[in-house]
């Protein structure tokens, strides 16, 4: 660590910096077009109890207030100053309000490292001037905080214009200020809020895993979200996550940069590096951050488990007022992954006294109950749902329908006196209509959706958080590495198999010919039939290039296909480096797997597995994991991907579905001791069988 950043990690903490007695706003204003005008009036409309010193040379008065020409004007030291003026002023207002000994410093003017290689120079000023006072910053480029249960606000967003900063136990840390405030906003309006949110910008200090770990301290919060758009320090967000699991928080996320778009536009937001998303998600999967793809769902989820922070969802009960509505909902469920629950017979009986037969099925239909009055009906129904033990969770789709048969649902399930024992969550799929039956679990505080679908994603990423469990602690296998020295730059298949064959994978025999004779004697020495491989550095896909044979059955077959090989070679591409014809066992097996691994520049190295060969495109789903792994977690994420069915066995074939494994875990500790290095490893495919399975196919880059 550096010289600054100790000195600024020796500075307050976020803690103190909520808690200021008195605050210098650089930029203050009553001009509400300017970001300080408005932040200003918030500040005071939303009653902060300590001392506010406007600077302005312009203006004796703010809002009532006495102003300063300048901070060197001050009598006293603010501990907290807020910028929001031009960026080419910041500097010399920061040094001001270091010589005074103001300890933090919330940035909120732009033109930073969001602008250019100038503003990241001037980034990397302020951070060495802040560090030189022992000054701890939020920013720049930035939204603010608003604090509601410090009831303190320093945001300038027109979405304050509220009278009271309504509050739930839930934090957010965002870096986006506008999303920040606009899911605030929605919060608000659906009955939820939040203890903290903060806006954290370019996070050239202070940045998103500082929140969150206060978060995962502060009393009042139980349930963090978070919009993540890049990762300052992979160690440090890990470490962090590890904190949230073990203070038993919940930490939701969602990230952008999925697409390459979305990741270009991240960057430009605020310089941050959105990384490889695959790896992001992997490694939120592996440290139980609970990671959507919906800011929406992740508010209503947060929500939800803080009503119910012990709850474990798995499978949903649905109560509609529509049939239809009902059907779509459990398709969106199914999509998700989220199953229905199978009702208990106790259950069945409760419902069969209000509801015809059928009628009282998953999803239970309301508006087909036998009996009239929705009250009773509502009770029983729910009630049923509460103890049913095979249901989780409520999911009420409350489609165009009378209004009072919703509103006995919602007087049941928000009763205060019987509070409800399970989450119920709802989804008004109409209009105006329904606001009444909206504005009712608002004023409850009870979160709502308008749309099945985001329901389901928040029902998916709850069961997922529910089955979540920590990784195991990988186990070295024997004969497998490390080596004391290893190869470098782009290995031909036969190093490549070499390196592998030290690290215990299996590989099918093999030799290296450089002559037509000697490729006909490498094949009858391995015995017929055999394969034939171009090797070649500079050609990645020997197929394409036609520099495969199969099924060579003799000698002079052999001899012949070399030399077809290199006039393939030559060519596909002319100026390629040619090593000579691998000539090797013909593998046969019932099913193709790929194994890689990599380095990813964030998070170190990373092992991907999945279908390989000629299931590449027909299941195309892989796991992406930190290299090394336990056997046990291969074993579980093979299960997961359509292809471990093939291995668990399939119209009574089963194949080697531990050589399978142990290969995977072997590459991975492969990766791990390649983690100093960028390097690339692909295995496609490795042939399994029903008693083994090869590497026949392998190529190794280490940089």
């Amino acid at each position: 660590m550096s010289a600054v950043l100790k000195e600024m990690s020796a500075g307050p903490s976020i803690a103190q910096l909520l808690s200021p007695q008195s605050i210098a706003l650089v930029g203050a204003s009553e001009d509400q077009s300017k970001f300080g005008g408005r932040l200003f009036r918030m500040l005071l409309k939303h009653r902060y109890a300590g001392k506010v010193l406007p600077i302005n040379p312009a203006r004796d008065e703010l809002f009532g207030l006495k102003t300063y020409p300048s901070l060197e004007q001050l009598d006293a030291t603010p501990d907290l100053v807020v910028f929001t003026v031009p960026a080419d002023k910041v500097l010399e207002q920061v040094a001001h309000a270091g010589r005074l000994g103001s300890r933090g410093a919330l940035v909120i003017s732009a033109g930073f490292s969001d602008a250019g290689e100038a503003g990241l120079a001037r980034e990397r000023q302020l951070l060495d001037l802040c560090g030189s006072y022992g000054m701890r910053v939020i920013g720049p480029n930035c939204l603010g905080v608003i604090s509601a249960a410090n009831q303190l606000v320093l945001c300038s967003s027109p979405i304050l214009e509220i009278d009271e900063l309504p509050s739930k136990p839930i934090g957010f840390v965002s870096q986006s200020g506008a999303l920040m405030t606009t899911y605030f906003d929605r919060a608000w309006a659906m009955g939820g809020g939040f203890t903290h949110g903060f806006s954290v910008g370019n996070q050239a200090d202070l940045e998103l895993c500082d929140f969150v770990d206060f978060l995962i301290d502060d009393p009042a919060t139980q349930v963090i979200c978070s919009y993540i758009e890049g990762v300052k320090n992979a160690e440090r967000f890990r470490a962090t996550a590890r904190r949230a699991v073990a203070a038993g928080k919940p930490w939701l996320a969602v990230k952008a940069g999925r697409s390459s778009a979305g990741s270009a536009a991240a960057f430009s937001h605020t310089a941050s590096v959105a990384g490889d998303h695959a790896v992001f998600e992997a490694v939120c999967r592996e440290e139980g951050v609970t990671l959507l793809n919906d800011m929406g769902a992740m508010l209503l989820l947060a929500n939800a488990m803080a009503r119910h922070p012990h709850a474990q969802v798995r499978k949903v009960a649905i109560v509609t007022p529509s049939g239809g509505g009902g059907a779509l909902a459990a398709d969106a469920l199914a999509d998700q992954g989220v199953e229905l629950s199978t009702f208990s017979a106790p259950t069945r009986a409760a419902l069969a006294q209000h509801f015809p037969s059928g009628q009282a099925d998953n999803p239970v239909d309301f508006g087909a109950r036998s009996t009239p009055d929705p009250k009773p009906v509502a009770e029983v129904t729910l009630n049923a749902m509460f103890t049913d033990t095979d249901t989780d969770a409520v999911l009420i789709p409350a489609s165009m329908c009378p209004q009072e048969w919703v509103d006995a649902l919602v007087d049941i399930s928000t009763s205060t006196e019987r509070p409800a024992a399970k989450p119920v969550v709802y989804a008004f799929e109409a209009g105006a209509t329904s606001q009444g039956l909206r504005d009712k679990l608002a004023q409850r505080g009870c979160a709502y959706s308008n749309s099945s679908l985001e329901t389901a994603i928040a029902m998916e990423a709850w069961k997922r958080r529910s089955d979540w469990t920590p990784r195991q602690r990988p186990e070295r296998p024997h004969g497998c590495g490390p080596l004391s020295a290893l190869p470098h730059g782009v290995l031909n298949e036969a190093q490549s198999k070499e390196l592998l064959a030290h690290y215990g994978l299996p590989v099918n025999q093999g030799q290296l010919a450089t002559s037509a004779p000697e490729a006909a004697r490498a094949a009858q020495t391995i015995g017929f039939p055999v394969v034939m491989k171009i090797v070649s550095p500079d050609i990645v896909h020997k197929t394409e290039a036609g520099g495969v044979a199969l099924h060579i059955a003799n000698a002079q077959d052999a001899a012949q296909a070399f030399e077809r090989l290199l006039a393939n070679a030559r060519r596909y591409k002319a100026d390629a480096r040619l090593d000579g014809v691998l000539v090797q066992a013909m593998a046969h097996g019932e099913a193709e797997l790929l194994i890689g691994a990599r380095s990813d520049a964030q998070f170190g190295p990373v092992v991907v597995f999945g279908a390989g060969g000629v299931l590449v495109e027909l299941l195309a789903e892989r796991v992406v994991a930190s290299a090394p792994m336990h056997a046990s977690d291969v074993g579980a994420a093979l299960d997961a991907l359509p292809i471990g069915h093939l291995l668990n066995g399939y119209r009574g074939k089963t194949l080697d579905r531990a050589g399978v494994i142990d290969a995977i875990v072997r590459a991975s500790w492969l990766a791990h001791d390649l983690r100093a290095y960028a390097f690339e490893l692909d295995i496609n495919p490795l042939m399994v069988s029903r008693d083994r399975c090869f590497a026949v196919d392998a190529r190794v880059q280490i940089l």
